[in-house]
């Protein structure tokens, strides 16, 4: 890729964060975090300058819809272009929505909204994928785009362009990927062995870089001094850190955003014998599976979730003897929990045998927890809540990192703002909710176990 100042756009002047995102060697680039930064302006520019340069190079440009498609990347590119649209040089075409250079170069312009648009794309070949706002797609999106970057002319440069501010229902693993436990603006490799079908191994390098951007990096003075006015001017004071500063732990549209990692996560401790410990579950199979073991502190009342089980791609019996294998034999879980949509759901057609049943066989017996959404995130609210000793009502073993890579990362939904979006990775907050809102709710003296944490005059906790 050439120096940042040679990049061959009419209307485009790159400030440092960008350059150094021009000019970073990485397979995969992400730039951004904070408001404003530049970041559709920079993928743009980025693929102009490459289709100039590479005779029929075919860059596809996406958003989560067309309609923002059309607004930002579509726009950028006509005002970055006016020149080479008004010379000829640089053509739309609505049939094929691109833009066609005359040397048979094309910039797609693309959405990915469902599981379904990826039909529009399987087939192709791409050799840059652009990507604006990465966060509000999920991971498997972006895998079903990358496996469709690829080439036999060994003269096109290759590549993933994508930017984002923190938050959306992508923001966990893309923080995972990016940014977590990695020096921004330095490549990080990646090794992985390929197999041959003579049996030879190959070891492929893959290469990827967080560049982050705020708005001070904006070229433009007077954009920065509207924007800045139009950011501070916002009520919510952790909206306002997540789009000045692109603080990944506390991001715009949070569902929890009591979470605080030095707080919340802890080494894992022997829990003592004496304290109540139980399971909650979401089943899942197409989707994941989550489940969590929780313990409680009699003296603080304090919940852990100290144990984690994440799963996808097996039937109940299979998860059922997972689940056996992960306790030790002298563990008393007291009670078990799980969505009341077991006992509905039938899991052999032939015998009509529900999915519970299918646990029973395997001699996991559970509960229907009580499913309600706004008990639920209301528990899961007040457990991460800071109790008056300092510490939250609610911590979670660092070996669970499932929990913490999710939940912290979950967002709310735009149609029920009170409600957690389920549309993102929640499967093991279900499992927490179910715990926490059962742990607290009355429940009749027959209907549990003489030693189960509800049995103690109704309440647990």
């Amino acid at each position: 890729m050439p120096e940042a100042q040679q990049v061959k756009v009419p209307d485009y002047d790159a400030s440092q964060r960008q350059t150094v995102f021009h000019t970073s060697p990485a397979f995969e680039r992400f730039y951004g975090g904070a408001a404003g930064g530049g970041k559709t302006a920079a993928i743009v520019a980025e693929a102009v300058t490459i289709s100039l340069e590479e005779p029929g190079h075919q860059s596809y440009l996406f958003r989560r819809t067309y309609r923002t498609t059309k607004n930002t990347l579509q726009r950028e590119v006509r005002k970055q272009c006016a020149e080479y649209i008004k010379s000829g040089e640089l053509v739309w075409s609505e049939n094929d929505k691109a833009f066609r250079f005359s040397n048979g170069s094309m910039i797609y312009m693309c959405y990915y909204d469902n599981e379904g648009d990826f039909d529009n794309y399987q087939g192709v070949e791409i050799h840059t994928l652009g990507i604006d706002e990465l966060t509000q797609l999920y991971e498997s999106w972006y895998d079903n785009l990358v496996g469709r970057v690829r080439s036999d002319n060994p003269n096109y440069t290759l590549g993933v362009i994508a930017a984002a501010n923190p938050g959306g229902v992508g923001h966990g693993w893309v923080k995972t990927r990016f940014i977590d436990g990695h020096v921004p603006e330095t490549v990080i490799e990646d090794v992985r062995p390929y197999t041959h079908k003579d049996g030879h191994t190959e070891y492929i390098k893959t290469t990827r870089m967080f560049i982050p951007a705020t708005l001070e990096d904006h070229p433009s003075e007077a954009f920065r001094q509207s924007y800045l006015r139009s950011l501070l001017t916002m009520s919510d004071p952790k909206k306002r850190e997540a789009y000045l500063y692109g603080n990944w732990d506390l991001f715009a549209g949070q569902a929890f955003s009591e979470w605080r990692p030095h707080l919340h996560v802890v080494e894992p401790f022997a829990i003592p014998a004496h304290w109540p410990k139980w399971f909650a579950y979401d089943y899942g199979r197409g989707t994941f599976a989550g489940g969590v073991w929780l313990a409680r502190d009699p003296q603080t009342n304090r919940v852990y979730v100290y144990r984690e089980y994440y799963r996808t791609g097996a039937g109940p019996k299979v998860q059922a003897r997972e689940i056996k294998q992960f306790e030790s034999q002298s563990e008393q879980i007291v009670v078990r929990l799980a969505d009341p949509s077991i006992w509905k759901h039938i899991a052999d057609a032939e015998t009509g045998a529900t999915i519970a049943k299918r646990f029973e066989e395997e001699g996991l017996y559970f509960q229907p927890a009580n499913n309600d959404r706004l008990q639920g995130v209301t528990a899961v609210h007040e457990a991460l809540e800071i109790a008056k000793d300092g510490l939250p009502g609610l911590q979670v073993f660092k070996n669970c990192v499932h929990f913490i890579r999710t939940v912290p990362s979950l967002v709310v939904d735009d149609k029920r703002p009170e409600d957690v979006d389920t549309t993102g990775e929640d499967h093991l907050y279900d499992a927490v909710r179910y715990g926490l809102v059962n742990e607290r709710k009355p429940v009749e003296q027959d209907e549990q176990p003489a030693d189960s944490p509800f049995s103690d005059g109704g309440y647990y906790g």
